[in-house]
C-alpha cells in the first residue's frame, strides 16, 4: 500500500474511535449505576391532631412548655418518662424533662413507646430511613438497623392492626388494607419527636415500637450498645379515666415504683407504657443510674375536666457522680 493510502486508512480509523467514543458517551447508564435507592421517609400521623401541623405552631407552643419548665438541671441525665397524649393535656409536663436535654451532647436517642394499634410480638423498629415532623426530618440511627437483626427486636412484624378512630382525619397517606405496620398508626413514638427536634440538635433516631415482649430480654440487648452521648426514652401515660383523686393516688404509686426501681412493684401499675418503662429500669440498675420525679400532673390540672383523668409523668434516669477519691 502507498503512503496514501496508509494516511487514509490512518484518518478512517481516528474517525471511526471518535465516532465511537460519542456513541459511549450518550448511551445510557446501566440499572447498576442508577441513582441511589428512594429514601423511605414516616410521614407524620398526628401532625394536626395530637400536635399543630403548622410549623411556627408547634415551634411556639413548645417553647412556650419550656419556658415554664421550671425544674432544675440535673447532671448526666441518661434517659426519661414521658408522657404521650395531645400536646395541651400533657405537652406542659414533657417539657420538664426535655429541658434537662437543652445543651447536652447527644448523638442518638432510643424512643420507646408501646403499641396502640397493633398486636404482634416481638419490639417493633420499623423499616425507615428517616422520620419526618413538622419540624423537619430525622434521620435514622445507624444502630437501629443493627439491632433489628437481634430478637426480639424485629423489622415490621406480622401483625393485626386496628386502625384508630382518627386515622382517616391523618395527614398521613393510607397504606393498602392489610399493609399497616405496627408503627403506621402509633402516635406515642411520633409526639416525642417535635420536643426532641426542639431541644437536641443533630441527632439519629432508634425509634421501637413495643408489642408483646420481655422488657428485660430488650434491656439486656439495649445495654450494649449505648454510650454517654444516648438518651433512651420511654413514652408512657399513667392511669387512664379514673376520678382525680383515685388517679392521683394509682399515679403516686406508680411514680415511687419507678424512682425506687423497684421492678416487682412496676409490674402492678397501670401504665400504657410499661414495657418501656420496665426496659429502662432494668438497664438503669444494671448501669446504677437513679430516676428522679420532675414533674406529675394529669388532665385534671391541664384540662380541667377531673371526672376521668390520665395521668402524666416527667422522670429522668441520671447517672449519680462517682465519688472522689481522696488520699490519706
Amino acid at each position: 500500500m502507498s503512503w496514501k493510502g496508509w494516511v487514509i486508512l490512518i484518518v478512517i480509523l481516528v474517525g471511526a474511535a471518535v465516532a465511537l467514543g460519542v456513541t459511549l458517551k450518550n448511551t445510557p447508564r446501566q440499572q447498576s449505576d442508577a441513582s441511589p435507592k428512594e429514601m423511605k421517609v414516616r410521614e407524620a400521623a398526628v401532625a394536626g391532631l395530637f400536635y399543630p401541623a403548622d410549623k411556627k405552631a408547634l415551634s411556639t407552643m413548645i417553647d412556650g412548655f419550656l419556658a415554664q419548665a421550671s425544674a432544675p438541671p440535673l447532671e448526666n441525665v441518661r434517659g426519661l418518662v414521658s408522657p404521650h397524649a395531645g400536646y395541651e393535656f400533657s405537652g406542659p409536663i414533657a417539657a420538664y424533662g426535655y429541658k434537662q436535654l437543652v445543651g447536652r451532647k447527644v448523638r442518638t436517642v432510643v424512643v420507646m413507646s408501646p403499641s396502640h394499634t397493633a398486636d404482634f410480638r416481638g419490639a417493633c423498629i420499623p423499616d425507615a430511613d428517616s422520620y419526618r415532623t413538622p419540624l423537619g426530618t430525622i434521620p435514622l440511627s445507624p444502630k437501629a438497623k443493627e439491632l433489628a437483626g437481634i430478637r426480639p427486636l424485629i423489622t415490621d412484624p406480622p401483625c393485626r392492626v386496628g386502625r384508630p378512630s382518627w386515622w382517616r382525619q391523618s395527614p398521613k397517606k393510607a397504606p393498602a388494607p392489610g399493609e399497616d405496620t405496627p408503627d403506621t398508626w402509633e402516635h406515642s413514638l411520633e409526639v416525642q419527636l417535635p420536643f426532641l427536634q426542639k431541644t437536641v440538635t443533630d441527632f439519629t433516631l432508634v425509634p421501637i415500637v413495643f408489642g408483646k415482649v420481655d422488657p428485660e430480654q430488650v434491656a439486656n440487648i439495649l445495654k450494649d450498645h449505648i454510650d454517654d452521648e444516648t438518651i433512651l426514652v420511654a413514652s408512657s401515660d399513667l392511669s387512664h379515666y379514673y376520678p382525680y383523686e383515685a388517679a392521683n393516688k394509682m399515679d403516686r404509686a406508680c411514680v415511687e415504683a419507678i424512682c425506687d426501681l423497684d421492678i416487682e412493684a412496676m409490674n402492678e401499675q397501670e401504665a400504657c407504657g410499661q414495657g418501656p418503662i420496665l426496659t429502662l429500669m432494668h438497664i438503669a440498675k444494671r448501669k446504677g443510674w437513679k430516676a428522679k420525679l420532675l414533674d406529675y400532673r394529669n388532665s385534671g390540672d391541664t384540662a380541667g375536666d377531673k371526672s376521668g383523668v390520665v395521668g402524666y409523668a416527667a422522670i429522668a434516669f441520671y447517672e449519680p457522680p462517682q465519688p472522689e477519691n481522696k488520699e490519706n
